[in-house]
């Protein structure tokens, strides 16, 4: 999301810019079971944080990269988020972030081990298209 904004005159909007702090500043933790999960882009864009301990090896899948790019409203190719996963896990068991059905490249380890925790940034590339990076 781009920090400065215009409104159709031209005008920097005050209340676009108040909008990008807030949703920037805001994290809601998502503790997912354990098993497989498939992520929304809902979930990618506003959660932002997403902890689990798993009992065996985990797939996180990402939705498709239209789907992100629909999210991610009114925005530009090179918008970009962030999002963390936590592995609980005190041992083994990595959580895998895969890429969802089609638009999405995941560029970086995307294995989450035990005990450990992954950022990741998405960018989204064109209008279908993202690229998630491992920070």
């Amino acid at each position: 999301m781009p920090l400065v904004a215009n409104t159709t005159s031209g005008a920097l909007s005050r209340a676009r810019i108040a909008s990008y702090i807030a949703a920037s500043e805001s994290v809601t933790p998502v503790t997912v079971t354990d098993a497989a999960r498939t992520l929304t882009a809902a979930e990618l864009l506003v959660s932002k944080l997403f902890t689990c301990t798993p009992t065996a090896a985990r797939a996180f899948t990402t939705p498709t990269g239209a789907e992100i790019a629909a999210a991610v409203s009114d925005e530009v190719v090179g918008s970009s988020f962030e999002f963390t996963i936590v592995n609980l896990a005190a041992a083994t068991h990595a959580i895998t972030l895969t890429a969802g059905a089609s638009g999405v490249t995941i560029v970086g380890a995307a294995a989450v081990s035990a005990a450990t925790s992954g950022t990741f940034v998405g960018v989204v590339t064109a209008a279908d298209t993202v690229s998630i990076y491992r920070k």
